[in-house]
């Protein structure tokens, strides 16, 4: 192991999430100048590109994906992916009308959670809180 990975802090199992702005240019047909029924009205929105890495033996502990979304609404929503292999890649997408109804995302965060509860990853944006409710 070079002194580099150690430095990083590198780790081989992770989970992470990436943001995709959708717009017109993210049709396909916005680069090469043909014509698109799907840009009249262009989609709007985001995606969130959920990738994990586990090692094969946690697979008999039922990991599943666990996203926490805040919308710009103050709306939680809560989705859960069920993992069937060790790596793999999920989409959440949040498209037209949904989209213009909740503002958008504000935040979110990813867990890897075993059937025991225990939180084996984690992955959190960098405004991530837990919101606080008031009760009435």
């Amino acid at each position: 192991m070079s002194i580099l990975t150690l430095l990083t802090g590198c780790d081989k199992y992770y989970v992470s999430v990436r943001q995709i702005p959708v717009d017109a240019k993210y049709l396909a047909s916005s680069h090469v100048a043909t014509p698109d029924p799907r840009a009249n009205p262009p989609p709007v929105g985001q995606k969130l590109v959920i990738e994990w890495r586990v090692p094969p033996e946690i697979l008999s502990k039922n990991p599943k994906i666990v996203l926490h979304l805040l919308f710009k609404n103050h709306v939680e929503l809560c989705e859960v992916y069920p993992m069937q292999t060790a790596y793999g890649t999920e989409v959440y997408s949040l498209m037209n009308d949904e989209y213009v109804l909740t503002g958008g995302l504000l935040t979110y965060r990813a867990d890897i959670v075993l059937d025991d509860g225990e939180v084996y990853r984690d992955w959190k944006h960098q405004l991530w809180v837990n919101l606080i409710t008031l009760d009435d």
